[in-house]
Protein backbone atom coordinates (compact mmCIF):
# COMPACT_ATOMS: atom_id res chain seq x y z
CA UNK A 1 0.00 0.00 0.00
CA UNK A 2 1.36 3.41 -0.98
CA UNK A 3 1.25 5.53 2.20
CA UNK A 4 1.79 8.68 0.13
CA UNK A 5 -1.37 8.23 -1.89
CA UNK A 6 -4.19 6.48 -0.07
CA UNK A 7 -7.50 6.53 -1.96
CA UNK A 8 -10.96 5.39 -0.98
CA UNK A 9 -14.53 6.50 -1.41
CA UNK A 10 -17.56 7.24 0.70
CA UNK A 11 -20.81 5.31 0.56
CA UNK A 12 -22.16 8.22 -1.54
CA UNK A 13 -19.33 7.65 -4.04
CA UNK A 14 -17.19 10.69 -3.17
CA UNK A 15 -13.51 9.99 -3.92
CA UNK A 16 -11.39 10.61 -0.81
CA UNK A 17 -7.64 11.07 -1.16
CA UNK A 18 -5.12 11.04 1.68
CA UNK A 19 -1.58 12.34 1.20
CA UNK A 20 1.10 14.24 3.11
CA UNK A 21 0.27 17.94 3.37
CA UNK A 22 2.01 20.22 0.89
CA UNK A 23 3.60 23.46 2.10
CA UNK A 24 1.16 25.53 0.03
CA UNK A 25 -1.78 23.98 1.94
CA UNK A 26 -0.96 25.90 5.14
CA UNK A 27 -3.42 28.64 4.15
CA UNK A 28 -6.23 26.11 3.76
CA UNK A 29 -5.37 24.49 7.10
CA UNK A 30 -5.54 27.94 8.70
CA UNK A 31 -8.99 28.59 7.17
CA UNK A 32 -10.36 25.23 8.28
CA UNK A 33 -9.01 25.55 11.82
CA UNK A 34 -10.93 28.79 12.37
CA UNK A 35 -13.92 26.49 12.96
CA UNK A 36 -15.01 26.77 16.60
CA UNK A 37 -15.73 23.02 16.78
CA UNK A 38 -12.22 22.09 15.64
CA UNK A 39 -10.77 24.41 18.29
CA UNK A 40 -13.19 23.09 20.93
CA UNK A 41 -12.78 19.35 20.38
CA UNK A 42 -9.16 18.96 19.23
CA UNK A 43 -5.75 19.95 20.54
CA UNK A 44 -5.13 22.67 17.92
CA UNK A 45 -4.14 26.02 19.44
CA UNK A 46 -7.00 28.38 20.19
CA UNK A 47 -7.06 30.98 18.80
CA UNK A 48 -5.51 29.36 15.72
CA UNK A 49 -3.08 31.68 13.95
CA UNK A 50 -1.45 31.60 10.52
CA UNK A 51 1.92 30.84 12.13
CA UNK A 52 0.32 27.76 13.76
CA UNK A 53 -0.74 26.47 10.34
CA UNK A 54 2.69 27.17 8.83
CA UNK A 55 4.43 25.37 11.71
CA UNK A 56 2.02 22.41 11.53
CA UNK A 57 2.35 21.93 7.76
CA UNK A 58 5.98 22.95 7.31
CA UNK A 59 7.54 21.35 10.39
CA UNK A 60 5.30 19.14 12.53
CA UNK A 61 3.88 16.97 9.75
CA UNK A 62 7.20 16.59 7.95
CA UNK A 63 9.27 14.65 10.51
CA UNK A 64 7.55 11.24 10.29
CA UNK A 65 7.44 11.37 6.48
CA UNK A 66 11.18 12.07 6.45
CA UNK A 67 11.70 8.96 8.59
CA UNK A 68 9.66 6.89 6.12
CA UNK A 69 11.65 8.26 3.15
CA UNK A 70 15.00 7.58 4.80
CA UNK A 71 13.98 4.08 5.91
CA UNK A 72 14.43 4.72 9.65
CA UNK A 73 10.73 4.75 10.60
CA UNK A 74 10.17 2.25 13.40
CA UNK A 75 6.88 1.13 14.93
CA UNK A 76 8.82 -0.15 17.92
CA UNK A 77 9.61 3.30 19.32
CA UNK A 78 7.61 6.44 20.02
CA UNK A 79 8.12 9.14 17.46
CA UNK A 80 6.65 11.89 15.31
CA UNK A 81 3.04 11.69 14.23
CA UNK A 82 2.31 10.55 10.68
CA UNK A 83 -0.26 13.01 9.26
CA UNK A 84 -2.31 12.81 6.07
CA UNK A 85 -4.31 15.61 4.55
CA UNK A 86 -7.86 14.50 3.74
CA UNK A 87 -9.21 15.77 0.45
CA UNK A 88 -12.11 15.15 -1.89
CA UNK A 89 -11.28 14.68 -5.58
CA UNK A 90 -13.31 14.93 -8.72
CA UNK A 91 -15.99 17.14 -10.18
CA UNK A 92 -17.87 18.04 -7.02
CA UNK A 93 -18.44 21.22 -5.02
CA UNK A 94 -16.62 19.45 -2.17
CA UNK A 95 -13.37 19.07 -4.12
CA UNK A 96 -10.27 20.10 -2.14
CA UNK A 97 -8.59 19.71 1.23
CA UNK A 98 -10.97 19.37 4.19
CA UNK A 99 -9.09 17.87 7.12
CA UNK A 100 -6.37 15.66 8.56
CA UNK A 101 -5.88 12.20 10.02
CA UNK A 102 -2.83 11.48 12.15
CA UNK A 103 -1.25 8.42 13.73
CA UNK A 104 0.91 9.26 16.71
CA UNK A 105 3.49 6.56 17.51
CA UNK A 106 3.35 5.41 21.12
CA UNK A 107 5.99 2.68 20.75
CA UNK A 108 5.70 -1.13 20.79
CA UNK A 109 3.64 -1.01 17.53
CA UNK A 110 0.92 1.04 19.27
CA UNK A 111 -0.54 4.25 17.84
CA UNK A 112 -3.10 6.89 18.72
CA UNK A 113 -5.34 8.20 15.95
CA UNK A 114 -6.58 11.76 15.74
CA UNK A 115 -8.67 13.50 13.10
CA UNK A 116 -10.58 16.65 12.25
CA UNK A 117 -12.74 17.74 9.34
CA UNK A 118 -13.90 21.17 8.20
CA UNK A 119 -17.55 22.03 8.75
CA UNK A 120 -18.38 22.26 5.04
CA UNK A 121 -17.53 18.58 4.47
CA UNK A 122 -19.21 17.04 7.51
CA UNK A 123 -22.11 14.66 7.12
CA UNK A 124 -20.90 13.02 3.90
CA UNK A 125 -18.94 10.07 5.35
CA UNK A 126 -15.60 11.59 4.33
CA UNK A 127 -13.86 11.21 7.68
CA UNK A 128 -15.26 7.73 8.24
CA UNK A 129 -13.84 6.62 4.87
CA UNK A 130 -10.50 8.31 5.58
CA UNK A 131 -10.11 6.77 9.04
CA UNK A 132 -10.97 3.29 7.79
CA UNK A 133 -8.37 3.64 5.02
CA UNK A 134 -5.66 4.82 7.45
CA UNK A 135 -6.47 1.92 9.77
CA UNK A 136 -6.07 -0.50 6.85
CA UNK A 137 -2.66 1.03 6.09
CA UNK A 138 -1.68 0.82 9.76
CA UNK A 139 -1.73 -2.99 9.61
CA UNK A 140 0.96 -3.11 6.95
CA UNK A 141 4.72 -2.42 7.00
CA UNK A 142 6.29 -0.10 7.88
CA UNK A 143 3.51 0.87 10.34
CA UNK A 144 2.84 -2.73 11.47
CA UNK A 145 0.39 -1.71 14.21
CA UNK A 146 -0.75 -4.18 16.84
CA UNK A 147 -3.22 -1.66 18.28
CA UNK A 148 -4.54 1.83 17.67
CA UNK A 149 -6.08 3.99 20.42
CA UNK A 150 -8.71 6.68 19.98
CA UNK A 151 -9.51 9.43 22.50
CA UNK A 152 -12.05 12.24 22.31
CA UNK A 153 -13.25 14.76 24.83
CA UNK A 154 -16.48 13.54 26.41
CA UNK A 155 -19.31 15.00 24.35
CA UNK A 156 -17.56 14.84 20.96
CA UNK A 157 -20.28 12.67 19.45
CA UNK A 158 -19.22 13.08 15.78
CA UNK A 159 -15.73 11.73 16.60
CA UNK A 160 -17.29 8.84 18.53
CA UNK A 161 -19.53 7.98 15.56
CA UNK A 162 -16.51 7.80 13.26
CA UNK A 163 -14.57 5.67 15.76
CA UNK A 164 -17.48 3.27 16.22
CA UNK A 165 -18.00 2.95 12.46
CA UNK A 166 -14.27 2.23 12.05
CA UNK A 167 -14.42 -0.65 14.52
CA UNK A 168 -13.06 0.82 17.75
CA UNK A 169 -14.20 -0.87 20.95
CA UNK A 170 -15.22 1.59 23.69
CA UNK A 171 -13.00 1.24 26.77
CA UNK A 172 -14.55 3.85 29.07
CA UNK A 173 -13.84 7.36 30.34
CA UNK A 174 -10.37 8.43 31.47
CA UNK A 175 -8.01 11.41 31.42
CA UNK A 176 -4.86 11.81 29.37
CA UNK A 177 -2.10 14.43 29.72
CA UNK A 178 -2.79 16.25 26.42
CA UNK A 179 -6.29 17.12 27.68
CA UNK A 180 -5.32 17.87 31.29
CA UNK A 181 -8.09 17.02 33.73
CA UNK A 182 -10.85 16.94 31.10
CA UNK A 183 -12.53 13.53 30.84
CA UNK A 184 -12.09 11.71 27.53
CA UNK A 185 -13.72 8.72 25.93
CA UNK A 186 -11.23 5.98 25.08
CA UNK A 187 -11.41 3.25 22.48
CA UNK A 188 -9.02 0.72 21.01
CA UNK A 189 -8.73 -1.34 17.87
CA UNK A 190 -6.53 -4.40 18.22
CA UNK A 191 -5.41 -6.15 15.08
CA UNK A 192 -6.00 -9.89 15.08
CA UNK A 193 -7.61 -9.83 18.52
CA UNK A 194 -11.18 -9.50 19.71
CA UNK A 195 -11.78 -6.22 21.53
Amino acid sequence: MDLYDLCTQTREGLRVELAPLATDEAGRVYELCQDADIQRWTTVPSPYKRKDARQFVGEYTVAAWQEIESGVFSAAKAGPELVWGVGVAGDTPLAGLWGCVGLKRLGAARYEIGYWLGAGARGHGIMRAAVVKVLEAAKEAPLAACEVWWHALVGNVPSARVAKAAGFGFMGVTTIPMHGDAPVWAGVLRYGLAV
